[in-house]
């Protein structure tokens, strides 16, 4: 009989070691889980402040954007009065200006200019962007020298430039609101 309470004693003592260890890796594992908790919450903060700084900056840009606009648009609107010889030289330039509809959003300035050099001498092509996201609004216009190249230039209403049949008009005068 005492050699089973010796055996007893020793399983005892072997089960007390082994809870010993297990208890020391279980303080371990949850002091090191604490910690990478600690890390991801200060992580996770310091990404909201990083995204709380962006957005700011992204308002401010907008902000900036917007004064732009409409300070370009009251630069255009109150920009020099042409008199004179001047004034009916730019009126004059109006009727050799064709609105051109429906073209392709990627199509360029200098695309549209060799598609119109065909018809006669072209002074000056215009895409209009918008002016928020800078993409083309898909309508442009071509100044020509003369009247005659611009009639000349209508009879491209209806052809295909870039994959989409174009509109070609003479560009009517822009009334602004007041």
């Amino acid at each position: 009989m005492e050699i089973l309470k010796s055996i007893d004693l020793n399983l005892a003592l072997t089960l007390l070691a082994m809870l010993a260890v297990f208890c020391v890796l279980y303080f371990t594992t949850v002091c090191r889980q604490k910690k990478a908790f600690a890390r991801v919450d200060e992580s996770l903060k310091r990404q909201e402040q990083a995204n709380q700084q962006l957005n700011t900056v992204i308002n401010e840009l907008r902000r900036a954007n917007r004064y732009l606009a409409e300070l370009a648009e009251m630069e255009m609107i109150d920009g020099p009065q042409e008199t004179g010889t001047a004034a009916a030289a730019a009126a004059s330039d109006n009727q050799y200006k064709l609105y051109v509809g429906n073209i392709d959003y990627t199509a360029t300035e200098s695309e549209l200019a060799a598609y119109f050099e065909g018809q006669g001498k072209v002074a000056s092509v215009n895409i209009p962007v918008n002016r928020y996201n800078g993409k083309a609004r898909g309508f442009g216009f071509v100044t020509f020298s003369s009247r005659e190249e611009a009639e000349r230039a209508m009879s491209l209403h209806g052809t295909e430039f870039k994959g989409r049949q174009i509109q070609v008009n003479f560009a009517k005068e822009r009334e602004l609101a007041s």
